[in-house]
């Protein structure tokens, strides 16, 4: 008999720490960190997304999709496609403001990672996206729509790296270290 309720003591709680991992692995797959979504709660007073926002929105995604790949093998590359995109003729300034500032927050990427040029990049971006917004005249608050994440640290980024100024570029030897191809 006793053997027997040491079995069953063991097959509880086996049991009990099955329905524990069954518990967790539910609230695993159904709980999503808020700044997976970074987008504000509309019954907070969320910004309204005015049809400017809405298009730098599209295309911001359209560039994410083609673009941001190239941030983990090589940020020229990234900086290259970003660039292209920016030739395409006939975008509005709000595409433009979506792509510029895609190439600002993949740039930011590059610099977390320790990629080289990344410095120059974000910097580039943030000014060139700084000088659209002030054009169509949107606060930095604008832009936390656009691209969902942590976009109080993006606004501070930014605002740091344009108040500090251009970066010293990198020089040939420093390029040619096996990450511009």
């Amino acid at each position: 008999m006793r053997v027997h309720f040491v079995v069953n003591l063991f097959f509880l709680k086996r049991l009990k720490i099955a329905r524990v991992f069954l518990v967790l692995a539910f609230l695993a797959a159904t709980y999503t960190p808020s700044f997976i979504h970074a987008q504000p709660s509309p019954s907070v007073g969320a910004p309204v997304l005015t049809p400017m926002i809405e298009e730098a929105k599209k295309s911001a995604f359209a560039t994410q999709q083609v673009c941001l790949r190239y941030v983990q093998m090589n940020v020229f590359e990234f900086e290259e496609c970003i660039n292209d995109r920016l030739k395409v003729k006939g975008l509005s300034s709000a595409e433009r403001l979506g792509v510029t500032y895609m190439g600002f927050v993949g740039a930011l990427s590059g610099q977390r990672m320790g990629s080289q040029g990344s410095h120059m990049m974000t910097w580039e971006f943030a000014r060139k996206t700084q000088k659209i917004q002030k054009k169509l005249g949107l606060k930095d608050s604008d832009l936390c729509s656009i691209i969902p994440g942590d976009c109080q640290h993006r606004i501070a980024r930014a605002q740091l790296i344009l108040k500090q100024g251009a970066p010293t570029p990198l020089t040939e030897a420093e390029l040619s270290n096996g990450h511009r191809h």
